[in-house]
Formats: C-alpha cells, sequence, structure tokens
C-alpha cells in the first residue's frame, strides 16, 4: 500500500481538526493556520480539503471567523472512507494479478494472486474499523503533530 501525498495531508489536516473537535461544535481553523500546522502551501490543502467538505466529512465557512471544522463524530469516519474520497480505490489490484486470477493460466501465480488479494482485504478491514478519532492521539505531549506526522509516513509499505 502507498499513500499519495495528498492523503498524507489529508490525514494530517483532519488530524489538526480531531484535535480541536468537541461535540458541541469547534471553532472553525483557518486555512492559513491548517497550512502551516501541517507544511504546506494553502492552494494545495485547499485542494485536499475540497473532496473532504464535498463528501460531508468537513465543513467551511467564509469571512474573518471562517475556516474548516469536523462536521461529522471522529468516532463516525473511518480512515478507509477518508483515503476513498481523497484517492479513490484503496490498494487496487495490479492488472496482471486480475489477469492470472481470472484465467488461472498460471498456478503459481494464482496462488501468488490469492495472497495479494488477502493482503488487500486485511487492509481495507483494518482501516474500515480503524476511526478518524485515532489520529488525536493520547493528547499528553506537545510532539503529538510531529508523531502523527511519522505514524502516517510508517504507512506506507511495499511488497
Amino acid at each position: 500500500m502507498r499513500l499519495t501525498s495528498k492523503s498524507q495531508y489529508g490525514l494530517l489536516v483532519l488530524a489538526e481538526l480531531v484535535r480541536s473537535y468537541t461535540p458541541t461544535g469547534a471553532a472553525y481553523k483557518q486555512l492559513s493556520e491548517l497550512s502551516e500546522l501541517i507544511n504546506t502551501s494553502p492552494k494545495y490543502l485547499e485542494q485536499i480539503l475540497l473532496p473532504l467538505t464535498h463528501a460531508g466529512v468537513v465543513e467551511s465557512k467564509r469571512g474573518a471567523n471562517g475556516g474548516y471544522r469536523l462536521r461529522i463524530p471522529p468516532d463516525k469516519v473511518s480512515l478507509a472512507e477518508v483515503l476513498r474520497y481523497l484517492d479513490g480505490r484503496i490498494m487496487p489490484i495490479p492488472r496482471w494479478v486480475e489477469d492470472a486470477k481470472e484465467s488461472e493460466r498460471a498456478g503459481n501465480l494464482s496462488a501468488f494472486g490469492d495472497v495479494i488479494y488477502q493482503i488487500r482485504d486485511s487492509v481495507r478491514s483494518i482501516l474500515e474499523e480503524t476511526k478518524l478519532n485515532v489520529l488525536a492521539g493520547n493528547g499528553d505531549s506537545a510532539a503529538e503533530p510531529g508523531r502523527i506526522r511519522e505514524e502516517i509516513e510508517t504507512l506506507n509499505y511495499y511488497i
């Protein structure tokens, strides 16, 4: 599985919004503040927040007191949903694996294809069960954003 930079920054900005979330309605965080916190340009961050806003995960408000905040409680949204909103399919199966699986023309290749499908299904299941509130961390460290960034970067792995 490989997270795109869009997904990585999307999870980082959501971590900031989760930390400021309250059931009674968190204050809006301005785009400039969010972009500074996660160290990216406001224009790029706006492109990341757009699909999350259209999906209803994040809400935006214009004006001096405007910005972005979570619209849905973080324990109601899975990481899988967020990654789909940002990038589409989660861990797509390579075409050569699908072809081998359909034709059954290569026994070993088909067996390896089964393993690829099992890995994909396991990753998908974990992401479906993991909710956004895990991005808030334990909240007892000033280095929390840095730690979250490191953990998101470790989500990239290759087979």
